[in-house]
C-alpha cells in the first residue's frame, strides 16, 4: 500500500477523496483550469481512510480496536474485527466489491445482526449505532483487508490471508450463502436496491496505538472522525491548518477555504479517485503557462 507523504512546510497542502472525478469537475470549474497549469504526477491508489489512518500512526489493521476504544469497549485482548455487508457482482470473470451508500446502512446493520446470529460464533459482539465491531475470542491468526480497500475492485488480493486465512474465507462463504435467500435483500431487490449479498471482516489488532494530532482539518463528515484527533472544517473564516481534507460527494461546492487556497496559487492537491491518486503542485509562476487548456479529466495527458 502506499504511503501518504508529509505534508510541505511552506506550502498548502490539500486531500480530496471523490469517487466522481468528473463531477468533481463539474461542481468547482475553476478547479480544472488552475490545475492544468499545475505539474502532475499519478501514484497508486490510496483510499481516504489509509491516508488519514498512515497520517495519524495507525496501522489499518488497529482500526477495529481504535473504534472499541473510543466507545470505551473492553476487549478479550485476543482482536476485534469490524464487520460489514457489501454488495459483490460479477464483472468479467472476477467477483468485485460494490461501494456501500450511506442509505444502505441501516439494512447492512439488520443483515450481520441476522447472520451473525446464525454463523458459528467466533466473539462478542458489539453494536454501536450502526457499526458492528467483534471481540474475538481467540486470535484471529489471519490478516485482513479494511472494506474501504475492496470499493470497486476484484476481491482476489483481499480476501484474508495467513495460517487461517482458509478458516475465514471457508467462514464468508457461509455468511454469503445465508445472505443469498434473505428476505431483506429480496424486499431490497424489489425497491430496485441492490443486495447485500456478502459479509466483510476486517482488522484482527487486539488494541491500537493512541493516534499523533497532524493538525488535519476535514471538510464534511467521516466515519473516521469520533476516533482521529480530526478538526471540523467550517466554510468560512481563516483559520491555518497544514491540511485540508474534503470528501466530495456528487453536487457540493468545494469548502470556501478550498477555493481561497486555490485562488492563492500555491498549494499541493491530491485527489483520492478509482483510478489511482492524482498529485497536483501550483505553484505562483505556473500562472505563466497560459497556453495550457482546461483540464477534462483529472488524469491528464503529460504536456
Amino acid at each position: 500500500m502506499p504511503q501518504p507523504t508529509p505534508p510541505a512546510a511552506d506550502t498548502e497542502t490539500l486531500l480530496i477523496a471523490t469517487r466522481d472525478p468528473r463531477g468533481l469537475l463539474d461542481d468547482w470549474p475553476a478547479l480544472a483550469a488552475c490545475l492544468a497549469t499545475a505539474d502532475h504526477s499519478r501514484h497508486e491508489f490510496l483510499a481516504i481512510e489509509d491516508w488519514l489512518l498512515a497520517m495519524h500512526d495507525i496501522p489499518a489493521e488497529s482500526e477495529p480496536a481504535l473504534a472499541a476504544a473510543t466507545l470505551g469497549l473492553a476487549g478479550g485482548a485476543h482482536g476485534w474485527l469490524r464487520v460489514d455487508a457489501l454488495s459483490l457482482v460479477i464483472s468479467r470473470d472476477r467477483l468485485v466489491a460494490l461501494p456501500q451508500a450511506p442509505e444502505d446502512a441501516a439494512d447492512a446493520a439488520a443483515l450481520v445482526d441476522a447472520v451473525l446470529a446464525q454463523a458459528p460464533a467466533v466473539g462478542a459482539l458489539h453494536a454501536a449505532a450502526l457499526h458492528r465491531l467483534i471481540d474475538l475470542d481467540a486470535p484471529a491468526d489471519a490478516r485482513f483487508a479494511p472494506a474501504w480497500r475492496t470499493a470497486g475492485r476484484p476481491l482476489d488480493e483481499h480476501l484474508p490471508q495467513g495460517p487461517r486465512g482458509a478458516d475465514w474465507r471457508r467462514w464468508l462463504t457461509e455468511a454469503q450463502m445465508l445472505l443469498h435467500e434473505h428476505p431483506l435483500n429480496t424486499e431490497r431487490e424489489s425497491r430496485g436496491l441492490r443486495p447485500l449479498n456478502a459479509l466483510w471482516l476486517a482488522g484482527g489488532a487486539a488494541a491500537a496505538p493512541s493516534p499523533h494530532p497532524r493538525g488535519i482539518r476535514v471538510y464534511g463528515a467521516h466515519p473516521l472522525a469520533a476516533a482521529l484527533p480530526l478538526a471540523a472544517g467550517t466554510t468560512s473564516g481563516s483559520e491555518q491548518a497544514p491540511v485540508r481534507v474534503w470528501p466530495h460527494q456528487p453536487g457540493e461546492n468545494p469548502p470556501e477555504p478550498l477555493l481561497r487556497a486555490l485562488s492563492a496559487g500555491r498549494f499541493q492537491l491530491r485527489v483520492l479517485e478509482p483510478s489511482g491518486q492524482q498529485v497536483y503542485d501550483r505553484r505562483p509562476w505556473h500562472g505563466l503557462r497560459v497556453w495550457r487548456k482546461p483540464l477534462t479529466s483529472l488524469s491528464p495527458t503529460p504536456a
